[in-house]
């Protein structure tokens, strides 16, 4: 009986694998596992690309964190502060010592190849040689006609030809304004006056030389006189109240004597062509 039961069950199982096939391999109906079907993403896939750092950014994230945006500011350059252009201060001890008028050049660079130059001046000398040396008697004097004993200022505008202000070559253009008074007197007191502006216009070639802070420059104007004022005596005058200042031939007189036999011409034998020169001192910072 045991051996008909166990004939029986592999009779059953022949004809169930028969009807069905070869049973179904391990796993056979379970789910795929994971990354099945898939293929690996290629080197630097999700990277900004080579050059573009910053490439669809946002602030603080690439594309596809927070989406496209644009690359940030750059950073700011530090606050270098104020640049303070060169200047130069300079004084001409020759005018001081011959003319008696001590000017201070003050001049400024402005831009690259250009600077400005102001250059009050001061009566200190009512006596001065240079006034003899014209051949006027020593009767005459002269003083201030500005601020105290300040006469006035002039202004120019300076090129220098090496491209750097206070060193080398400059051409400047200089218009002055200077206001004198001229007074003669003997022992009884004032025999005349004479007020006048000079304001010319000059044309000037210079030479700077720098060693560290100190320079030393020196030049020459030749200049035309824009205020021209004439004065004279007519025959038969008889006193300074007599002068006119018109028809004077371009001189401006002024009596050295009270007879009016000895005068002297203010403006100069070139008049009213003027000679600037300069012979400088100072500093550069």
């Amino acid at each position: 009986m045991g051996v008909a039961l166990g004939a029986a069950v592999l009779c059953l199982a022949t004809s169930a694998s028969a009807q069905y096939g070869s049973p179904p391999p391990p796993g056979y109906g379970q789910p795929p596992p994971p990354g099945y079907g898939q293929q690996p993403p290629p080197p630097g896939y999700g990277q900004p690309p080579p050059g573009q750092q910053g490439y669809g950014q946002q602030q603080g994230g690439y594309y596809g964190q927070q989406g496209y945006g644009p690359p940030p500011p750059p950073p700011r350059k530090p606050d270098e502060g104020l640049e303070i252009p060169d200047f130069s201060v300079r004084v001409d001890p020759f005018n001081w010592l011959l003319q008696g008028r001590l000017g201070f050049e003050l001049e400024v660079e402005v831009w690259e190849f250009i600077s400005f130059e102001l250059v009050p001046v001061f009566v200190v000398n009512e006596e001065p040689p240079l006034l003899n040396l014209r051949g006027f008697p020593e009767d005459l004097t002269q003083h201030s006609n500005g601020i105290g004993s300040m006469a006035g200022a002039s202004f120019g505008a300076g090129f220098w030809l090496q491209g750097k202000p206070f060193e080398g070559n400059v051409l400047r253009v200089i218009l002055t304004n200077y206001g004198y008074e001229y007074r003669t007197s003997d022992a009884a007191g004032r025999i005349d006056s004479v007020s006048h502006t000079e304001r010319h216009l000059y044309g000037f070639f210079g030479s700077h030389s720098k060693w560290g802070f100190f320079t030393i420059s020196a030049g020459i104007g030749l200049g035309v006189e824009l205020n021209k004022r004439e004065r004279c005596f007519p025959a038969g005058a008889t006193g300074v109240q007599d002068a006119v200042t018109s028809g004077c031939d371009g001189v401006q007189e002024l009596a050295i004597t009270r007879n009016l036999g000895t005068r002297a011409d203010i403006n100069g034998g070139l008049h009213p062509v003027y000679l600037m020169g300069r012979f400088s001192l100072g500093f550069v910072f």
